[in-house]
């Protein structure tokens, strides 16, 4: 009893009874009427035009665009990345599903790790989550001239009690179209740790919390009219992606170890409540759009 503290800082595992637990659906591999029908897939590399350079194009989490079609990735350095000036890929290779992008570092996010991301309607600030920081936002970027003022928005959130509680793995974002509110995921109470060689690791805090069975995640979400931080939904399994609707009438949001799509109401009937829309999928879940 005194080690397991130690042992277990998180906690053990949780009895899940098994029709409680997740149920995912094979996989036929002979069923091809949906491979094609969601369009072309297409590889971008990053272009090296001088040799000696160090790779930027490294473990992007969230593609992004700015109002006016740039395309961004985030990186694992916390560097924000823009990728532009797209080519075929040289060299004789004739799959045109094969690109090259010019990547250049737009701005330095920080200590952090950033993993989703969205502009505002405006395309003036990029809202984007870091497991390590929570929810932060950068402004006024521009191709030409790096930006390194990144402002921290909410790293806690104040409970009903009056009690304050950190927001351990800030996850994806969404901005609601209407209200300008940003919804984003607070994925487990486990906090990242760095791996062997010294870089964040932020496999690790959804690697506990799927085998230790509790259901942690949370959607959050920040008024930039006045700084606060409401608590929305809890009681994911490890709260992932982040999706809200042109209307903003709904939020949907991955609960990744439930292998289930959740849509928590914004307004209507069922307002202030959330329902399992979607499950039985084929694997654990990441991100969800609903823009299309």
């Amino acid at each position: 009893q005194l080690l397991l503290p130690r042992l277990l800082p998180h906690g053990p595992a949780v009895n899940i009874p098994p029709h409680h637990r997740p149920v995912t659906t094979p996989v036929d591999p002979n069923n091809a009427s949906l491979r094609f029908s969601g369009g072309k897939l297409t590889k971008i590399y990053e272009r090296f035009e001088n040799d000696g350079n160090d790779p930027l194009l490294v473990a992007p989490e969230t593609i992004l665009f700015d109002d006016k079609g740039v395309m961004y990735i985030m990186n694992e350095n916390a560097k924000l990345i823009s990728l532009t000036e797209f080519q075929p890929k040289e060299g004789g290779d004739d799959d045109e599903s094969i690109l090259t992008a010019k990547a250049m570092e737009v701005a330095d996010l920080g200590m952090g790790r950033p993993l989703g991301g969205k502009f505002d309607k405006d395309g003036k600030c990029l809202y984007y989550a870091d497991v390590l920081l929570g929810l932060a936002r950068i402004c006024n970027l521009s191709l030409n001239k790096p930006n390194n003022n990144v402002e921290l928005l909410a790293s806690r959130i104040k409970l009903e009690d009056g009690s304050w509680s950190p927001i351990n793995y800030a996850d994806d974002v969404d901005i609601g179209p209407k209200t300008g509110h940003v919804y984003f995921s607070d994925a487990s109470d486990i906090s990242t740790d760095k791996d062997v060689t010294g870089k964040w690791d932020a496999m690790y805090g959804s690697k506990l919390e799927g085998i230790r069975g509790k259901r942690t995640g949370r959607l959050l979400r920040y008024r930039p009219d006045t700084g606060e931080v409401d608590l929305l939904a809890m009681n994911a399994s490890f709260a992932n992606g982040v999706a809200v609707d042109k209307d903003e009438t709904y939020v949907l949001y991955t609960s990744t170890f439930d292998v289930t799509v959740m849509k928590y109401h914004l307004s209507g009937e069922m307002e202030g409540r959330s329902e399992r829309l979607l499950d039985g999928f084929t694997g654990f879940l990441d991100g969800v759009d609903c823009s299309f």
